[in-house]
């Protein structure tokens, strides 16, 4: 420190340094800003320690620099520049990060000093000592101390003189930094809040209850709020409250309104089972709740009633009602609840007031407990109010509250206070035993331990409590009978025995204290809920936008980055039927983890992705689980937290997508960030499988219409070839009689297919129309031989037909033959070279018959499967169907239904291809039979289809 001067005596500088100490603690306390704080700090550290260069800074987390606050240099030097970034591996990332001291011998041959190299190289500055101002684990900035000199250091003295001052300091900034938070952040329970308080200072019930019924009106705007109350002795309801209405209307309902039990069943029990009773409209009431007569009875169309209870008994009800159809918000919901609930809290008790002199100790003990709690520091507050009572009361030393995290499988510390000494205490504590846990279930009164040193209760604690010098603790679950998820916790240092009354007295704060957690509980649920509302409307607003899969997709990897406050979101997808993988979106702000986004990915030998795919849900990793292929294409800093998921919709769809979210060592995902994330990415799964399904129906639509256009003009330009031939001929005939008969049988022809020709081209341009026609059997197989026998001599197969009958049959003859010829022209194309084909035909009865086509070929099982059970239930999956000559059959097996026939595929034991078809005969007028039942079966001594 700096030199002593002559005429003091050590002692006496000692103490006048203490009193500048002390009135720079209290001077920070004061500060209003954190500039101020910050400089006042710098101001009397360079003025109480002799380095020449004295230069404080605030820590930028996002922009990872410094940005300078003060500096106090010698006036012949130049000032330093107000920002420093912050480099990889240099010295002043090290203090930000260990958050320890360092001392740096010679600061311009330091090769981490980063740019403060430079700095000390143009103020000739060596020696250095660098302070981080840190409050807790987060580091606010650092202090620099730099001299001329070399190796220059400070004394153990001046270093705790450092390291108070510094942590009073992070201690200021550490509450500005709250204060700010508070302020940007919307409390959404502030009417709730302001009722607490208006309720606590209303002398009688009616007051509250016009005191609810006006919030409600405020919040809510219904059209009427009323309140009714229960008379046990009669069994009815009776409206207590007139209703407040937000206009007057020409049929008000009856102020004296009675309600009996028995007309309102339904509702009477779910008000007894403290459920809030919703309708949205009358005529969609669920009758066993809410029955139209009552609903009439109160001329409402929409409705909202929540109980009002006392010790567990229903007392009353708010009913909120509308003219009209209404759609009740969620936030409506949980106001009149907790409306409803605080007035149930709020309602006097004759007998408080009448009791004795300890219950009015607990009152007054209890008065300002339950007020509005607007933010962290009248928490503080409050339950500082309630140690500082307890003290006084019971003497004891520490005061705890605490309650229990799920997500961390144990216990927050949410307050604590010491009389004296204040020692570290942790902020999370572990889950107690299970024996501990019952027992804190199970006890209806506070439990006491006289001595730690002989008593085995609180094992998991034991430590923590023996290590901040506790010996006699006194412990309550604030909520007697349920899981002890809030607990207040006294202790002394000194063994004792706890007496009735102050164990009493204990139970009556801790049953306040518990109002406070329940209600701090309701607003984290309230806010989990709205954070899940939120994402839910953002899905609904993101398809309504009508944008691209890219874009959805980069949409939502953004959303889930800000909602889970990770370091980057990744999505891995591929096409339906693809061997490979890529990382085709990514969400990052955090440049320490590197993806690779036009890497090939296996699917089939990739960790990752076949984790995600056997994971029916999510699986949560860390970056040390990955095998070392996973590196060619994603790297993230050691201990980093995956999460992935595969994106699911349907069973039956296949998956083409995984999400992959990279988080910073040891982040812990609560449940509400799981059930955000899942419903994203559910609604992502189905946002890309729905653009996917649009655009390939689009693209195959408009294929379709251009190919029928093509094909229907190019018919049009035979159909006027064919019409000038004909022309043609007909002239010839009357020119040349030799060849007349020639050529009127030829002209014939040609206007038979000039009529054809005209009925496709009017009657089905857009859309196939079914014509009934007659066509005996054996002429339409001459039809299918005449067509086939091209293909048939070009593969040199050897073909028969079996018949023997010439039965008539009824329908859409010239479809029915090109159906025939597509099935027939499908087993030439697969049979061998020189193979045989038969075609066998059988009439069933006088309504069927059956032709069964045999072919040496071999057909995929799976296509067989596939023409058995029609398209994939998953369009966007690959198929046999989707080409020649799946596509083909299908189409016909399709038509063949609608011509009421039908057609089937199998492989015969002789592993031959069996193609059946069932087709109807003429009508007969008097009878008419359904389609047989065939079962066909091999013959292993002709060979021939035999058919049972």
């Amino acid at each position: 420190m700096a030199q002593l001067r002559s005429n003091d005596s050590p002692y006496e500088h000692h103490d006048q340094k203490i009193m500048a100490l002390s009135r720079l603690l209290k001077a920070l306390r004061s500060t209003t800003t954190p500039e101020e704080a910050m400089t006042l700090a710098l101001d009397h550290v360079h003025q109480e320690l002799a380095f020449e260069v004295a230069w404080i800074g605030r820590y930028d987390r996002i922009n990872q620099r410094l940005l300078t606050k003060g500096c106090h240099s010698p006036s012949q030097m130049r000032s330093i520049r107000t920002m420093i970034n912050l480099t990889s591996g240099d010295v002043m990332e090290q203090v930000v990060i260990q958050q320890r001291p360092l001392i740096v011998a010679d600061l311009q041959n330091e090769i981490r000093a980063g740019e403060w190299g430079t700095i000390a190289k143009q103020l000739a500055l060596q020696s250095a000592i660098i302070f981080p101002i840190k409050h807790q684990d987060v580091c606010f900035g650092l202090l620099v101390l730099a001299s001329p000199d070399w190796g220059k250091s400070a004394s153990l003295g001046e270093r705790s003189y450092l390291a108070i001052v510094m942590g009073e300091l992070a201690e200021a900034l550490h509450h500005f930094e709250a204060d700010q938070q508070r302020q940007q952040t919307k409390r959404l329970d502030q009417p709730l809040l302001g009722l607490i308080g208006s309720l606590g200072n209303l002398p009688d019930v009616d007051s509250q209850l016009k005191e609810v019924l006006r919030e409600v009106q405020r919040f809510i705007s219904p059209h009427r709020a009323r309140i009714f109350w229960f008379e046990p002795k009669g069994n009815y309801f009776w409206q207590r409250m007139p209703a407040l209405a937000l206009r007057p209307t020409t049929q008000e309902p009856d102020p004296n309104a009675h309600i009996a039990v028995d007309e309102v069943r339904g509702l009477y029990q779910a008000l007894c089972n403290q459920q809030l009773v919703v309708v949205v409209e009358s005529k969609g009431a669920l009758k066993t709740i809410v029955s139209d007569r009552l609903m009439q009875h109160i001329h409402a169309q929409s409705l909202l009633v929540a109980p009002i209870s006392q010790q567990g008994d229903l007392i009353g009800f708010v009913s909120v009602e509308g003219n009209l159809p209404r759609i009740w918000k969620e936030v409506e919901k949980q106001f009149l609840i907790g409306a409803a609930q605080l007035l149930s809290l709020a309602l006097p008790a004759a007998t408080a007031r009448e009791s004795s002199r300890q219950i009015e100790l607990d009152l007054h003990l209890t008065t300002g407990v339950i007020q509005g709690i607007h933010g962290d520091a009248d928490w503080q507050h409050t339950l500082q109010t309630c140690f500082t009572v307890l003290q006084a009361r019971l003497a004891i030393q520490q005061f705890f509250v605490l309650l229990f995290n799920p997500d961390r499988n144990g216990y927050d510390l949410c307050f604590q206070s010491q009389a004296s000494r204040p020692r570290g205490v942790p902020m999370l504590w572990p889950c107690l035993d299970d024996v501990d846990w019952q027992m804190l279930e199970r006890s209806p009164s506070a439990v006491s331990i006289d001595s730690l040193s002989t008593n085995l209760k609180l094992m998991a604690w034991r430590p923590y409590l023996l290590e901040l010098g506790a010996q006699a603790v006194l412990i309550s679950n604030v909520a007697p009978g349920q899981a002890p998820e809030g607990i207040v916790m006294i202790c002394d240092r000194i063994s004792r025995q706890w007496t009735s009354i102050e164990q009493s007295l204990f139970e009556a704060v801790a049953r306040q204290i518990g109002v406070i957690l329940h209600q701090w509980q309701l607003q984290r649920q309230l806010d989990q809920q709205q954070h899940v509302y939120e994402s839910i409307q953002w899905g609904l607003q993101s398809l309504h936008k009508g944008l691209h899969s890219d874009q959805v997709e980069q949409v939502t990897l953004q959303h889930i980055m800000q909602l889970l406050q990770s370091s980057m979101v990744l999505l891995i997808s591929w096409h339906p039927g693809s061997m490979t993988a890529e990382v085709t979106q990514v969400a990052s702000q955090n440049a320490s983890v590197q993806v690779k986004t036009n890497h090939p990915i296996s699917i089939g030998a990739d960790a990752v992705i076949n984790w995600a795919l056997q994971t029916d849900g999510m699986l949560p990793l860390t970056v040390e689980e990955l095998p070392a292929e996973t590196a060619d294409w994603f790297t993230a800093p050691p201990g980093s937290r995956l999460l992935i998921t595969a994106l699911r919709t349907a069973p039956v769809h296949l998956v083409t997508g995984v999400i992959v979210v990279v988080s910073p060592p040891h982040w812990q995902w609560a449940n509400h960030h799981l059930t955000i994330f899942k419903l994203l990415t559910s609604q992502l799964a189905w946002s890309r499988r729905h653009l996917s399904m649009t655009t390939m129906l689009t693209q195959q639509r408009q294929e379709l219409e251009n190919l029928n256009w093509y094909k229907h003009h190019r018919l049009e330009d035979l159909y006027r070839v064919l019409g000038k031939l004909a022309q043609d001929l007909d002239h010839l005939h009357g020119r040349d009689s030799t060849l007349s008969s020639d050529l009127q049988l030829l002209h014939g022809q040609i206007v038979a297919v000039l009529d054809t020709a005209e009925e496709l081209l009017v009657g089905e341009r857009w859309q196939l129309h079914n014509q009934y026609q007659t066509m005996p059997l054996v002429s339409l197989l001459n039809r299918l031989v005449e067509r086939i026998n091209p293909i048939l001599e070009a593969r040199q197969l050897w073909s028969k037909v079996h018949n023997e009958s010439n039965v008539v049959l009824g329908g859409d003859m010239l479809k029915l033959e090109l159906i025939l010829y597509e099935v027939m022209a499908a087993a030439c194309n697969r049979s061998p070279l020189g193979g045989r084909i038969d075609l066998w035909c059988r009439v069933l009865n006088l309504d069927w018959v059956e032709l069964s086509i045999t072919d040496d070929g071999n057909c995929p099982p799976r296509l067989i499967d596939e023409l058995q059970q029609g398209h994939p239930l998953d369009v966007l999956a690959p198929s046999l169907l989707d080409g020649s000559p799946g596509l083909h059959l299908a189409i016909c097996k399709m038509l063949i239904d609608q011509l009421g026939g039908e057609m089937s595929f199998s492989t015969l034991d002789d592993g031959r291809t069996h193609s059946r078809l069932l087709l109807p005969l003429a009508a007969y007028p008097d009878l008419t039979k359904p389609k047989p039942k065939t079962l066909l079966a091999s013959s292993p001594e002709n060979g021939k289809p035999s058919l049972t």
